[in-house]
């Protein structure tokens, strides 16, 4: 197995391949590999990503994949790159992730907090943020986005809250769920009164 390279003095790593044109299937299981690893396709020349142990590994994995479908397969370390200059790269790896993180937000602010399933719905959604995110490598705009509506989503009553210009409104506290421990004491007790006698009857 290769060792993994010094990621101070090669800070890209690029996949370079080809397979036997009768091998559609594996080219297709590839590609979709290549897609969640979030590799950026570096015009003809093959696909890049940032050089981490983790993306090293992963295309160590897709270099011995392809040779094993008859195919050629190497990884190269780069040490810089003049054309695309590095910021325009960092810049093309972040709009890579936009759509991600577009559709992402369009899902989470369809859901319905008071539709049965909500919380696995949610859980999903989540779960499909930390997947985006590892691969986002250099912060793409709309990740604080993402994770802002998620919260909310989360946090129904949050929004509400801000809304009111720092005033706390007893109607982003009605219609919700109030627990307690067992043999709560007196003052969970009266909280309990208090709540609905001026909060939630």
């Amino acid at each position: 197995m290769s060792k993994a390279p010094e990621t101070n003095s090669t800070p890209w790593l690029l996949l370079v391949f080809t397979l036997p044109a009768n091998k559609a299937s594996a080219r297709v299981g590839i590609w979709r590999k290549l897609q969640r690893y979030g590799t950026l396709a570096l015009r003809n020349s093959g696909y890049l990503l940032p050089n981490t142990p983790t993306n090293h590994e992963r295309f160590a994995w897709l270099a011995t994949s392809i040779r094993g479908s008859k195919g050629e397969a190497s990884v190269l370390q780069v040490r810089s790159l003049d054309d695309p200059p590095i910021e325009r790269l960092r810049n093309l790896f972040r709009e890579e992730r936009r759509p991600d993180y577009k559709a992402l937000i369009q899902e989470v602010q369809k859901l319905d907090p008071s539709a049965h399933g909500f919380p696995n719905q949610l859980a999903k959604m989540k779960r499909r943020f930390e997947e985006i995110s590892e691969i986002d490598f250099f912060a793409c705009p709309l990740r604080d986005k993402a994770e802002e509506v998620i919260y909310e989503a989360e946090h129904p009553a949050t929004k509400q809250v801000q809304a009111a210009k720092g005033r706390l409104s007893k109607v982003a506290y009605q219609k919700r769920a109030w627990i307690t421990r067992p043999r709560p004491g007196i003052d969970r007790v009266s909280s309990a009164w208090l709540i609905q006698r001026f909060i939630d009857p």
